[in-house]
């Protein structure tokens, strides 16, 4: 069976408000077939006829222009980000560590030759194995998402049982690693505190509400009907979210656990990225380096008013990086670089970057 390979080395056109905007894959679809997942459900037997793995060696290539020849394109956003030593985010497409990573080991290839560039990497996973992977608590630290404690297989159908989830948890602890763990989606009703005083000890944990997409009708309305939501709690932001007030509602517990145990955290929600302890809402604690010129890091260091002086000030060589190539044409607007994407949306209310787009901004005059 012939297997498509695809370029597993990009940039997030999410850069203005993530921190961690270098994104690897080593698989695209995952055979998890968790029912919130915006990719196709699937099952595991069907999962391979899909499936593409990552082209390492492009990865290999790409590192060996950059730190051995020394030849860094100023103008290209990627090689820019990989030269200053930004943090890499694995598993934001796939999982990294899905059962085919025993198949094809592609992760297991990405580790072999970033290792030898000291890379360092935050997996993102809800497996409980890394396989043979040659992980390194020095370069990798690790990301553990868990939605619910109940093994509900009718949300989540192929993922490893809680158990074994949180028996991986405290051998990645022992054994030096990082780890922190993020409830995403929260999912009121299902998602209940006991996460956070399972997993007490960790070392960052981030919290990121349930999403639909509004254009799948037909998904939407499965998932309202499986989860037991009503549709009118939900608002449009690009994706339909629950309403703010009725997410910070239900954090509010969660929250207060975190603080009594002094775990650092972070909403991940775009409109609630104002509350976090770090610059990065994966987790400071968990990362070695993030970008300054996302929307968490400026809120952190400057407040909820940052200006757009602050913005360029933060962007530095990253300014005339080219970024029209991330964002559909209807999208690009005539901006060709990232200082020209923050240049046209900052003073946007509806842009996820703008100050005007947290929630606590629009009702500073009620508190």
């Amino acid at each position: 069976m012939h297997i498509k390979t695809f370029n597993p080395l990009n940039v997030s056109s999410k850069f203005a408000i993530c921190g961690l905007p270098l994104r690897v894959d080593t698989y695209k679809t995952c055979s998890f077939g968790c029912k919130y997942c915006f990719s196709n459900n699937r099952v595991i037997m069907e999962f391979e006829k899909d499936l593409q793995i990552g082209n390492i060696n492009s990865v290999e290539r790409k590192l060996d222009k950059i730190f051995n020849k020394e030849k860094i394109n100023k103008s290209n956003f990627l090689e820019m980000l990989i030269a200053d030593r930004i943090t890499w985010h694995c598993g934001g497409m796939s999982d990294p560590f899905q059962p085919v990573e025993q198949k094809f080991k592609i992760t297991k290839q990405l580790l072999d030759i970033t290792n030898a560039y000291g890379i360092d990497i935050l997996f993102s996973t809800k497996s409980d194995t890394v396989y043979d992977c040659n992980i390194n608590p020095d370069l990798h630290s690790f990301q553990l998402s868990v939605t619910n404690l109940d093994d509900r297989r009718d949300i989540e159908p192929n993922i490893p049982d809680i158990s074994n989830r949180i028996k991986f948890y405290k051998q990645l602890k022992q054994s030096g690693f990082k780890v922190g763990i993020r409830i995403q989606p929260f999912i009121p009703g299902i998602t209940t505190k006991e996460i956070i005083e399972i997993f007490k000890d960790a070392d960052y944990i981030t919290i990121e509400g349930l999403k639909l997409v509004p254009q799948n009708k037909k998904h939407k309305e499965y998932l309202l009907q499986l989860l037991n939501l009503n549709a009118n709690d939900f608002t449009q932001m690009g994706l339909l979210n629950l309403k703010p007030e009725i997410r910070l509602e239900i954090y509010k517990d969660f929250i207060f656990l975190l603080e009594k145990y002094n775990i650092p955290y972070s909403i991940a929600d775009n409109d609630l990225r104002y509350i976090s302890s770090g610059k990065c809402c994966c987790g400071d604690t968990l990362i070695k380096k993030s970008t300054n010129f996302n929307n968490t890091a400026l809120m952190y260091i400057y407040g909820n008013n940052y200006s757009l002086k602050e913005v360029y000030s933060n962007l530095g060589c990253f300014a005339e990086c080219k970024a029209n190539h991330l964002f559909t044409s209807n999208r690009q607007e005539g901006c060709i670089t990232v200082k020209d994407f923050f240049e046209k949306r900052f003073d946007r209310k509806s842009s996820p970057f703008s100050p005007k787009f947290q929630y606590y901004k629009q009702n500073t005059n009620s508190e």
